[in-house]
């Protein structure tokens, strides 16, 4: 088998609407390749909660693969001794596959692997990744070339008849591999094109009408998100199908006059894809947000660790019911929405004082939807460092009023204040001793003190930040980030099927 033309899946695990896919299905001499690196797999940053989604989308693949004759092959190898062995074998022609923006790991080593390419006569064709855009200097012209990729049509599935069987490959890998992070969790999603399809579907017909009013509370967040994040992420489905369908169903709506929240809920809904494009851009443009602040002014501060603070941070520990409830949820479940997310960092960073990379690296373990480009960057907005982004400093009190008045998610997952008087359930550090002994709520004990005092390491924070966002460096630096970064107009929904 010679002049082999070599198509890889990485985070694009589906058939439909996979431009490079079909593409490469229109060679005679193909085969299809997911590797299954161990430098990868084995980084902090990669856990088995990953794993198993990853595996999910590869056992659906497979399948539909082999019902058609033909093999996806899988390899279980550093991603260059796979390009070589294989180009050894077969002698490849061209590789095939989407951009990709990944971790600072993964930067270098598509470096060192399109060296390899060149130096050996390969064609690498890379495809661009939904709305993210390779060689930007800065964002002008990204919305609207944003907005011209999402109005092109989404592929069909292309003939896989026609991939060929490589020697060598090793298979699906099973979670006993030494290089995976072992996390235990509650499978609450499974990986895969027609899971994603199923979860789209179901957010868009029933779960979503109240999605704009509901989104913020971890009480109705599950069942009124889309819960697309995971699916996009590893390229289950691609932001365009996404958008297409939310467009045709508010096209639906419209013309059947029906609203009750939906309309505006959909719309919410659509401009959150465009801003999932718009932060994993930044990180395209500069792999280094990984470890390096936005705004290098902001490098003196946190420069200390807590390790007593983080660890009463990450177990869930902090004596802020809350935040303690949320960490929990988030450990079993694999995702928590968006607000509490912001919470949790914030509270780490403001008033835990907790440098965003040590939050960052800890809790991309438990993001079932882990993805890079907007992982980084929203820790980096929620510590204060981007420079073009408002200071927002969440209250875990006020937010637990405002989100879960009855304390219904907070008994649920900080068992330990089953008994608190609801009075109390912001303050159970309040309740006095004969309460305690009532409740069997013993502060300092079965429920500890709070890890720090909130107004005063608010105002500590505060003070920090805001002196160093009005220092010359810090406003210098801020302008060159958002002529690099800044989204040069608001978020606008786009209509796919307009009103004739």
């Amino acid at each position: 088998m010679k002049n082999l033309t070599l198509f890889w899946f990485r985070r694009d695990l589906r058939l439909s609407d996979n431009l490079p896919l079909t593409i490469a299905s229109r060679y005679e001499n193909t085969a299809a390749i997911y590797i299954y690196d161990p430098e990868i797999i084995s980084k902090p940053d990669f856990s088995y909660l990953h794993f198993d989604f990853i595996n999910d989308s590869l056992i659906e693949l497979d399948r539909a693969f082999s019902s058609k004759g033909s093999y996806l092959n899988i390899y279980h190898n550093h991603s260059m001794d796979v390009l070589k062995t294989v180009h050894h074998q077969c002698s490849i022609r061209r590789l095939i596959s989407h951009q990709q923006t990944g971790n600072w790991f993964q930067f270098n080593q598509d470096k060192q692997l399109s060296s390899y390419c060149k130096e050996n006569g390969i064609e690498w064709l890379e495809f661009q990744n939904n709305g993210v855009i390779r060689d930007l200097k800065d964002r002008d012209g990204w919305s609207k070339r944003w907005n011209s990729d999402m109005k092109k049509e989404v592929l069909s599935v292309p003939d896989i008849s026609n991939f060929r069987c490589l020697k060598n490959t090793s298979g699906l890998l099973d979670n006993r591999s030494l290089y995976i992070k072992k996390i235990n969790y509650s499978k609450l999603y499974k990986g895969g094109e027609s899971e994603a399809r199923s979860t789209l579907d179901s957010f868009l017909n029933q779960r979503g009408q109240y999605y704009s009013k509901k989104m913020s509370s971890p009480l109705t967040a599950f069942s009124s998100c889309s819960r697309l994040s995971s699916y996009i992420t590893y390229g289950n489905i691609s932001i365009k199908e996404v958008l297409k369908a939310t467009n045709h169903r508010q096209a639906y709506l419209r013309k059947n006059k029906i609203r009750t929240g939906w309309l505006k809920s959909l719309s919410s809904f659509s401009s959150r894809l465009r801003w999932h494009c718009h932060f994993i851009q930044k990180l395209e443009m500069q792999p280094n947000l990984e470890f390096t602040n936005m705004v290098r002014a902001y490098d003196d501060i946190r420069t200390t660790f807590d390790s007593n603070l983080f660890k009463k941070w990450a177990t869930g520990t902090t004596g802020f019911p809350m935040i303690d409830a949320c960490m929990r949820s988030l450990k079993v479940n694999g995702w928590i929405n968006f607000r509490m997310r912001a919470m949790l960092v914030s509270f780490a960073s403001y008033n835990l004082w907790i440098d965003w990379r040590k939050t960052s690296e800890y809790l991309s373990n438990y993001f079932i939807d882990y993805e890079p480009g907007i992982h980084f960057n929203q820790f980096q907005m929620q510590s204060g460092v981007t420079g073009i982004n408002a200071i927002r400093i969440y209250n875990p009190i006020k937010q637990q009023l405002d989100h879960d008045p009855k304390a219904h998610f907070v008994r649920k997952w900080v068992p330990e204040l089953e008994n608190i008087p609801l009075e109390y359930i912001q303050y159970p550090h309040l309740l006095s001793e004969k309460m305690q002994k009532k409740t069997g709520c013993i502060i300092g004990k079965t429920y500890p003190e709070p890890a720090v005092d909130l107004k005063l390491s608010s105002l500590k924070a505060k003070e920090m930040i805001y002196n160093i966002k009005a220092s010359s460096q810090a406003k210098l630096q801020s302008k060159a980030a958002y002529l690099m970064h800044g989204s040069r107009k608001k978020s606008r929904n786009i209509n796919l099927f307009p009103k004739r």
